[in-house]
């Protein structure tokens, strides 16, 4: 089984590098990805499930962030809550875990990464004043000394990346902001807010993946993405 895992981890991380223009072979197998996501849990079931996923694989990758945030969905809040459940019952596995494969994330460190992004819809939160404990953790990351690539998900809205790119748009120079552009690469689960479209169109040479499916009178609009 767990080489069956590794070949699919191989071959999906190894097509998303392939789209990017600094990667390479030798980085690639040398180094795990780092990986941060944006989540609107508990608008429906399915991002539970899929962090209760995510964390049997954590192992694999540098989880840089878990952030709660809302979309089309879920508007007006967050459920960081439901992320701890989460990992509360990660701790209780993990010694089981490491049996059959090494290096997952202590309980404490994930912990530590969970972070709130603002309660409001889409470019609502995206402005002056509109900074929260997510927006300001993701700039930190991809602040960091590190060069490898930061894997951002959106499971949910994309409204802390926003407004991490406009904080850092007036903060930064543009060389500044153009090295750490260089780093990010977005996947988005279609587009659960207007952010999205907003971060393509003002920051064109973003590496973004997306199927989009927003509607401005209408909110999320899914069968288009799909």
């Amino acid at each position: 089984m767990s080489r069956r895992i590794n070949q699919g981890r191989t071959l999906i991380i190894s097509l998303l590098c392939l789209l990017s223009n600094d990667f390479t072979e030798a980085q690639y197998f040398s180094e795990k990805p780092r990986v941060f996501v944006l989540t609107d849990i508990e608008n429906e079931p399915d991002d539970a499930q899929s962090l209760v996923r995510f964390l049997t694989y954590s192992n694999m990758w540098d989880v840089e962030g878990i952030v709660a945030t809302t979309s089309c969905w879920q508007r007006d809040k967050t459920a960081e809550w439901r992320i701890h459940e989460i990992i509360d019952a990660y701790a209780k596995v993990r010694e089981n875990l490491e049996i059959h494969e090494s290096g997952y994330p202590t309980y404490d460190y994930l912990r530590s990464v969970v972070k709130i992004g603002i309660p409001k819809f889409g470019m609502e939160g995206v402005g002056e004043g509109q900074d929260s404990e997510g927006s300001e953790w993701l700039i930190k990351v991809l602040e960091s000394e590190d060069d490898r690539p930061v894997y951002i998900q959106a499971w949910g809205g994309a409204n802390v990346l926003a407004q991490a790119l406009w904080k850092m748009q007036r903060t930064k120079t543009a060389n500044e902001l153009a090295g750490i552009i260089k780093k990010i690469r977005v996947y988005t689960i279609s587009d659960q807010d207007d952010s999205g479209p907003w971060i393509r169109k003002n920051f064109p040479g973003i590496f973004y993946i997306v199927s989009p499916g927003f509607e401005e009178n209408g909110g999320g609009q899914y069968h288009y993405a799909t």
